[in-house]
């Protein structure tokens, strides 16, 4: 009898997702430590730059940590990409609900028509990331993955 479990196509999801997730924070952290002395120079408090660095690094660090433990199935690989699937889907739906002021300003539909194609498609995407949340706690197959790698 074959011992093996193929990876489940939501676990290759997270794994993409978490990949992407990190590369982007990658970037702001790497955008943080440049701009690091330019921030303490200019009267910003010590710790709200520390902060604003180490905040996207250690999210960065879970999102590889999970993704390791994802490609390893181990149990809390699987734990942490959980729950770095919500934290991503409430950062953004916090973004998309509470805009942040800047320079840049934000598109604006023209039309009803826009306005609902828009909607439709906010609820497309989150309730993707709601499918793809709860089939990584509940399902079988992911289940059956990670306790057969045990």
């Amino acid at each position: 009898m074959n011992n093996t479990v193929s990876r489940p196509p939501t676990v290759w999801l997270t794994q993409a997702i978490l990949a992407l997730f990190s590369l982007l924070m990658l970037g702001a952290t790497a955008l943080n430590l440049v701009m690091l002395p330019s921030r303490v120079g200019g009267g910003a408090p010590i710790l709200a730059v520390v902060a604003g660095f180490l905040i996207p690094l250690g999210f960065m660090l879970l999102l590889i940590v999970a993704f390791w433990g994802l490609a390893k199935r181990k149990t809390y690989g699987r734990w942490l990409g959980l729950l770095s699937l919500a934290l991503l889907w409430a950062i953004i739906l916090l973004g998309q609900l509470l805009r942040p002021a800047g320079p840049l300003k934000y598109y604006e539909y023209n039309s009803t028509a826009e306005t609902a194609g828009a909607a439709i498609a906010y609820v497309f995407i989150h309730g993707l990331f709601l499918v793809l949340i709860v089939r990584m706690a509940f399902s079988k197959r992911v289940s059956e993955f990670f306790h057969r790698a045990a």
